[in-house]
C-alpha cells in the first residue's frame, strides 16, 4: 500500500490508506499545511508590496543605498514565497511534465520563474524592472483561491459523506437457528461473527459468511467486475458486497467489520470518482488545447516585444501567462458537478454515475415501475377466496396463509410482505414446515415443495404462488375466477394434484396505496417530458392506477415481464427517446441497465440499485422531481461557466499581448475569473426547486 501511495503522490495527486480515520486525519493535516502556506504567502505579498511602494510612485529622491536596500529586501522576501509557498504549484507542473501533459500549473510556473529570475538579475545588476510584487501577489492570491476552492468542494462533498456514514443498512438475523427460523431485522453493522442470517433473493451479503442452508447464485460484479453469477452451495463462502440473485438462503457470519455491506455500498458510491461526464472530458481536452495555444502565444509575444521594446518584453510575457485563465476553463465543469452531487445527496439522491446528471437534464421520457415506486412498498390483503379444493382439504384462511407465507418467506415482494403481515394478524406461526426445491421465478412467483402439511404430515406437496397463469400452469377459466374488485392485484396459491394438474386453493385480492406525491410528480414532469408506466400487474389494475395519477391510457404497459420492459425501452430509444427509468424490484434490473438514466428506489432490491445511476434513498417522490430540476440547473450553470471562461480569455489575451495590462492587474483578473466560476458553480448548493404542491422558494 505504501508503494502504491508513493507512486500516486509522484503523479501529483494525494492518496491515503483506507483505514479507520486515516483519510480524514491525513486530509486535515494536508489542509492545515496548505493553510499555513497560504498565510505565509499573503504576509510576504503585503511586505513585498510595501517595499515596492516607492517604485509605484516613482520616487526620484531615493539615493542608491536606499534603492539597493529596497531591491535586496524585496528579493529576500520573495525567496520563501517562491521556494516554499509555491512548492504545490511547482510540484503540479513537474508531474505534468513527467506525464508529458500540459496542465494549469505549467504556465503559472513559467510566469513565476520568468518574473523571479529577471527581477533577481535586475537586483544583482542594480538596474532594471522588478516584478517581485507580482510574483508574491500571484503566489499568495492563487494559493488563496485554491484553498477557498478546495474548502468549498470539500464542504460540498460532505453531504455525500454524511449520507454514506449515517445510512443504516439492515439484515435479518435468525434468533435460534436451526431450532427456529424467526428473524429480527437489525442494523447490519451490529452483526457479530457466528450470527446466522437469512438473505432474501436480490439482497446484498452484509458480511463475509458461510452458506449453511439452501443453494443459490451470487453476483460478485460489485467486487470483481465479473458479470457471470457464481453458483453457491452449502459450505461455500459468500463475499460481503456480493448479491444473492436466486433463492433465499441461510448463512453464518464468518467475518465482520470493514467487510460490511456499508463498505460495499460506499465502494459503489465512490465509483463516481472514477468516471467523468462527457462534458467534463470535453472541457479538459479544450483546456489542454488552450494551454498549448497559450504557450505559443507567449513565445510569439516574447519574440515581438524582444524585437521592438526589450525593456517591456518580460513584463508583457508575464502578463500574458498570468492573465489567461485555463483555471476557469478547467474548473467550469468539475466544480458544478461536485456541487450538484452534493445538492442531490442533500435531497437523499445518491449519484453512482456522475454522467447521469448530464443525461438526466436531456431526458425527454420518464418511465416508472408501479409497485414499490409510485405506490407504497407494503400492500394490503383485502380478501381471500377459498376454492372447493381447499375446503375439501379442510383448509381455512389461516392455513392457506401459512402455506403461502412459507413459500414467500424468501421474497421481499410487496405481495409476499402483505401475505406475511396478514398471517401475523391471524396470530399464527409463519413457517409451518420445511421447504425443499423452492425456486423464485422472477416476475411470476414462487414454487416449492413442503415436506408435510397439516393434513398429511408425512407427504410431500408441491405448491405454487404467484400470478394466475404461473400458479395454474395455464390461463384460468372465467368460471373458476372469483369476482374481484377492479384495481386489486391477484395472487393464486395452487397445489399439484395427483393427476399432475395444478389446482387453485386460494385467490388473494390485494391492493396498494398510491405513494404520496405521485399525481403531483406526474403532473410536473409532464410539462417537460413524456411519462410512461410499465408494470407487471394485470391490465385493469394498471389502468385504474394510471387514471388515478393522471396518466394517459396510451402510455401504460401492463402484464410486462422483465424482457418486455427491456424490449419496450429499447424500442423507444430507437425512436430517439432519451429515457430515465425508475424502479425498485429485482425484475427491474435489466431495464434499469438499458435506460439512459437508471433511478432506483433505496428501499428496493439491492440488485436494482447496483444497476442504477442514481439511488433515491428516501420514499419521497419529491426527491425524483428535485433531481430532475437540479440536473437541469446544473446543465445551465455549466454552460454559463464555459461561456464566461471563453469570453474572458478572448478579451484578456489581446489586452495582455499588446502590453495594456500590468502583471499585477493580470493577477487580479485571472484570480477574479476563477473565483467567478467557483462562485457560480456553488450556487447549485443554494438552489431549492419548487416542489409539487409547495409555494415558491428563493433560488
Amino acid at each position: 500500500v505504501e508503494q502504491v501511495i508513493e507512486r500516486i503522490e509522484k503523479l501529483g495527486y494525494h492518496a491515503y490508506a483506507e483505514a479507520a480515520n486515516a483519510m480524514g486525519e491525513a486530509e486535515k493535516k494536508n489542509q492545515r499545511r496548505e493553510l499555513f502556506r497560504m498565510l505565509v504567502a499573503l504576509f510576504l505579498m503585503m511586505q513585498s508590496m510595501m517595499f515596492m511602494y516607492p517604485y509605484y510612485f516613482q520616487h526620484t529622491d531615493m539615493d542608491m543605498s536606499a534603492d539597493a536596500l529596497m531591491r535586496w529586501s524585496n528579493l529576500l522576501l520573495t525567496i520563501p514565497s517562491v521556494f516554499y509557498c509555491a512548492i504545490p504549484i511547482f510540484r503540479g507542473a513537474w508531474a505534468e511534465w513527467r506525464l508529458k501533459k500540459i496542465g494549469m500549473d505549467t504556465p503559472v510556473t513559467i510566469a513565476i520563474w520568468v518574473a523571479f529570475i529577471s527581477s533577481t538579475i535586475a537586483v544583482i545588476r542594480g538596474q532594471g524592472h522588478l516584478y517581485f510584487d507580482s510574483v508574491t501577489m500571484f503566489v499568495g492570491l492563487l494559493l488563496t483561491v485554491r484553498y477557498i476552492q478546495n474548502r468549498a468542494l470539500s464542504k460540498a462533498g460532505l453531504y455525500l459523506n454524511n449520507v454514506l456514514q449515517h445510512q443504516r443498512l439492515f439484515a435479518e438475523r435468525v434468533q435460534d437457528y436451526p431450532a427456529q427460523k424467526n428473524t429480527d431485522l437489525i442494523p447490519a453493522d451490529e452483526l457479530q461473527t457466528g450470527d446466522v442470517i437469512f438473505i432474501a433473493s436480490g439482497e446484498v451479503i452484509p458480511h463475509d459468511a458461510e452458506l449453511i442452508e439452501g443453494q443459490t447464485a451470487c453476483s460478485q460484479a460489485l467486487l470483481t467486475g465479473e458479470s457471470v453469477p457464481i453458483t453457491k452451495r452449502v459450505g461455500d463462502t459468500l463475499l460481503a458486497g456480493s448479491m444473492n440473485i436466486e433463492q433465499g438462503i441461510y448463512a453464518r457470519i464468518t467475518q465482520s467489520g470493514e467487510t460490511s455491506e456499508l463498505a460495499a455500498i460506499e465502494r459503489l458510491a465512490h465509483k463516481a470518482a472514477l468516471h467523468k461526464p462527457a462534458l467534463a472530458l470535453f472541457a479538459e481536452k479544450a483546456a489542454r488545447i488552450f494551454l498549448y495555444g497559450l504557450l505559443i502565444v507567449s513565445a510569439l509575444t516574447a519574440v515581438y516585444w524582444g524585437m521592438h521594446n526589450p525593456d517591456r518584453a518580460v513584463e508583457v510575457v508575464v502578463s500574458v501567462l498570468i492573465i489567461t485563465c485555463p483555471c476557469a476553463l478547467a474548473l467550469a465543469v468539475p466544480t458544478v458537478m461536485t456541487a450538484a452531487q452534493s445538492a442531490l445527496a442533500e435531497r437523499h439522491v445518491l449519484v453512482i454515475q456522475p454522467e447521469a446528471i448530464e443525461k438526466l437534464a436531456k431526458v425527454n421520457q420518464y418511465v416508472f415501475d408501479k409497485t414499490g415506486t409510485l405506490t407504497e412498498d407494503v400492500q394490503t390483503l383485502n380478501q381471500i377466496h377459498l376454492t372447493e379444493a381447499a375446503r375439501a382439504q379442510q383448509l381455512d384462511d389461516t392455513k392457506v396463509l401459512q402455506i403461502a407465507a412459507t413459500l414467500e418467506a424468501a421474497s421481499r415482494h410487496p405481495i409476499a410482505l402483505a401475505l406475511r403481515k396478514a398471517l401475523q394478524d391471524h396470530n399464527a406461526a409463519e413457517r409451518m414446515n420445511d421447504v425443499t426445491a423452492m425456486e423464485l421465478i422472477v416476475g411470476q412467483g414462487v414454487k416449492g415443495t413442503l415436506n408435510g402439511t397439516l393434513k398429511d404430515p408425512l407427504g410431500e406437496h408441491h405448491y405454487r404462488i404467484g400470478k394466475p397463469p404461473f400458479a395454474l400452469n395455464r390461463l384460468p377459466n372465467p368460471a373458476e375466477t372469483p369476482a374481484i374488485e377492479q384495481g386489486n392485484s391477484v395472487a393464486v396459491l395452487s397445489e399439484q394434484a395427483a393427476d399432475g394438474q395444478w389446482q387453485a386453493l386460494a385467490w388473494f385480492a390485494l391492493s396498494d396505496r398510491t405513494r404520496a406525491g405521485a399525481p403531483e410528480l406526474i403532473r410536473e414532469l409532464q410539462k417537460t417530458a413524456d411519462i410512461a408506466l410499465i408494470s407487471g400487474d394485470k391490465t385493469d389494475v394498471v389502468q385504474g392506477f394510471a387514471q388515478h395519477v393522471g396518466l394517459n391510457a396510451q402510455n401504460i404497459v401492463a402484464n410486462a415481464q422483465p424482457q418486455d420492459k427491456l424490449n419496450w425501452v429499447t424500442e423507444r430509444q430507437k425512436q430517439g427517446y432519451r429515457i430515465a427509468m425508475t424502479g425498485d424490484g429485482l425484475n427491474d434490473a435489466p431495464v434499469l441497465q438499458q435506460a439512459d438514466v437508471a433511478i432506483a428506489m433505496g428501499q428496493g432490491a439491492s440488485l436494482a440499485q447496483v444497476q442504477a445511476d442514481m439511488v433515491v434513498q428516501s420514499s419521497d417522490l419529491n426527491d425524483i422531481y428535485a433531481a430532475h430540476m437540479i440536473a437541469r440547473r446544473t446543465q445551465k450553470l455549466i454552460k454559463e461557466n464555459l461561456l464566461w471562461a471563453v469570453l474572458y480569455n478572448i478579451i484578456a489575451i489581446p489586452l495582455a499581448a499588446f502590453g495594456m495590462v500590468t502583471p499585477i492587474i493580470a493577477t487580479l483578473g485571472m484570480l477574479a475569473s476563477s473565483m467567478i466560476v467557483v462562485g457560480n458553480s456553488l450556487r447549485i448548493l443554494r438552489y431549492r426547486p419548487n416542489l409539487p404542491g409547495q409555494t415558491s422558494t428563493a433560488h
